[in-house]
């Protein structure tokens, strides 16, 4: 774990500027798609967070998915983007999931449709 977050403090500059890019495109498209901004600009950090760790897991379990630096690069950082945004999915599904299961086992109540009337 120690050397994770070694190889972590190495990332250089241009993982971290196409990871920003890609969290970035995203983004837009959470914005335009689902026409949610407060979804979008809570996730952008995390998307950003995945595309910087995905080389790195990458790169540490000896994984090369091309032998050009660049292209691997860009190609492990889109795969942690993704990653990412998987998460991000399921812990939205999770969450309806929940809220749903919630809301279907309180008891409502019936409302009368006309107040009774006070016998005298």
């Amino acid at each position: 774990m120690q050397e994770f977050w070694w190889q972590l403090q190495n990332v250089d500059s241009f993982t971290v500027y196409v990871s920003l890019a890609f969290a970035g495109a995203v983004c837009l498209f959470i914005h335009e798609i689902v026409g949610s901004p407060m979804l979008a600009w809570l996730s952008t950090p995390i998307l950003a967070a995945g595309g910087v760790i995905g080389p790195t897991l990458l790169a540490q379990q000896l994984i090369t998915l091309s032998y050009d630096k660049t292209i691997n690069t860009v190609i492990s950082v889109a795969l942690g983007t993704l990653a990412a945004l998987f998460l991000i999915l399921l812990g939205n599904w999770l969450f309806a999931l929940f809220t749903e299961y919630r809301v279907s086992r309180t008891k409502l109540v019936a409302i009368p449709s006309r107040p009774p009337r006070i016998r005298r």
